[in-house]
């Protein structure tokens, strides 16, 4: 994860946490998915640098999650970047992540601050159960049903969930194989 990407992703955790007073970290993973889904169908581009694994409660972007368990202790870089601008409310609530300070909004375009709004507006308030039946979705489902193969979800899969046209996927295609070939 690039230095910029790290920085991304801490800024889009912050936006969330700013925009709730703070959220567990289950519902900030929900939200980034769901924001994720609806710039990718509408717009053709990730905002998140991560990649959304299918997992048992629902998508969990990988490398978040990762950092997100070490804020206490951490050991990759990410977790440190987290750990200086994040921190868990406490023992009455030792999941929910408090932001330390603002987001800083040149991290953010338009787009990717209306895509978080609507996806807090819509998911900030649902239950654990809500979330995960909600979550568990066509893209959640395709990547969790894989054998012997990564539990990754497909930006694609998650554009199609949100009913993008044949055009917008074509595009998506389009960037992910440039985005492969300068890698």
């Amino acid at each position: 994860m690039t230095n910029f990407e790290s920085k991304k992703l801490t800024e889009l955790v912050l936006y969330i946490l700013g925009k709730t007073g703070g959220v567990d970290f289950y519902h900030a993973f929900k939200i980034l998915y769901f924001a994720e889904m609806k710039h990718l169908a509408k717009w053709g581009s990730s905002m998140v640098p991560d990649e959304f694994c299918a997992l048992k409660y629902g998508p969990v972007p990988t490398r978040l999650y990762d950092a997100v368990k070490e804020i206490g202790q951490p050991r990759i870089a990410l977790a440190a970047e987290l750990a200086q601008v994040i921190q868990y409310a406490g023992e009455d609530a030792p999941n929910v992540l408090l932001p330390k300070r603002v987001s800083d909004l040149r991290f953010l375009s338009k787009s990717e601050i209306e895509a978080l709004d609507s996806a807090i507006e819509e998911n900030e308030t649902l239950s654990f159960g809500q979330l995960m039946r909600k979550s568990h979705d066509r893209a959640w489902d395709e990547a969790n049903r894989r054998v012997n193969g990564s539990n990754i979800i497909s930006p694609i899969s998650m554009a199609k969930v949100l009913n993008a046209d044949d055009a917008m996927i074509e595009y998506i295609e389009e960037q992910m194989q440039i985005e492969s070939a300068l890698k």
